[in-house]
């Protein structure tokens, strides 16, 4: 695509793949997190003028449009917007508490909602770009014990699917991915007894991400695509 990329939640191992690929595709990159020693984290993989970071808390409404507004003034309308900020808790509804219920719909629905309204409104004014959101298998299918996760990434998916018809007559695109449970050093911890091999990579997961935002995938709107590895 070369173009200029913004990706939020890149504190994880999946935002480091996503932030790679983009690099590695020639585009330029600006890297949103809340957590600003992951950001220095991630100046090692490109030059200041390839890659910059900002903190920036996604749930204020007021940070999110001084985001998009910057990074407007700096080099114009983002041609993709890769939101990538999510949060996950396990509990049967019997034992999730208040805080459980509101990190949830915080980190899932009300960062989304910032995000998807500014790229709505500036997208619309550039007369294009595509958005990538990330979701889960949960929200095709509620499991005993991620009752509230599910209805957060189910939130997500249905938003997506609304933008992605909001966006669709003056050239927008939005598409949600669904990924299976990752390969990374959180997940092998909190699951030893599992075979990672089963797992699906962040670095594949990036790659369907970053094929979403390029002209082959224009056509594709709406769409929620699993990435689910080995283990189906």
């Amino acid at each position: 695509m070369q173009g200029r990329v913004l990706i939020t939640g890149v504190a994880g191992a999946l935002g480091r793949s996503v932030v790679q690929r983009f690099l590695t595709e020639g585009d330029r990159v600006l890297a949103v997190d809340a957590n600003e020693a992951a950001l220095a984290g991630l100046t090692d993989l490109a030059p200041s003028d390839r890659l910059s970071v900002r903190r920036v808390n996604l749930a204020d409404s007021g940070e999110v449009e001084g985001l998009f507004e910057d990074a407007e003034k700096a080099s114009g309308v983002p041609a993709a917007v890769i939101h990538l900020v999510g949060g996950f808790r396990w509990g049967r509804f019997a034992d999730l508490t208040d805080r459980d219920w509101s990190y949830l719909v915080t980190l899932n629905l009300e960062t989304t909602f910032r995000v998807f309204r500014e790229c709505a409104r500036r997208f619309e004014r550039a007369g294009g770009g595509a958005l990538v959101a990330v979701s889960a298998p949960a929200a095709l299918l509620g499991e005993a014990g991620v009752g509230g996760y599910a209805a957060a990434k189910a939130g997500v998916l249905r938003m997506v699917e609304a933008l992605a018809r909001e966006m669709a007559p003056f050239g927008g695109r939005a598409n949600a991915v669904l990924p299976g449970t990752m390969d990374t050093p959180a997940n092998r911890a909190a699951m030893p007894d599992t075979d990672p091999s089963l797992w699906v990579s962040t670095d594949a997961v990036a790659s369907v991400i970053h094929y979403l935002t390029t002209p082959a995938a224009a056509a594709v709107n709406g769409a929620a695509v699993r990435v689910p590895g080995r283990s189906l």
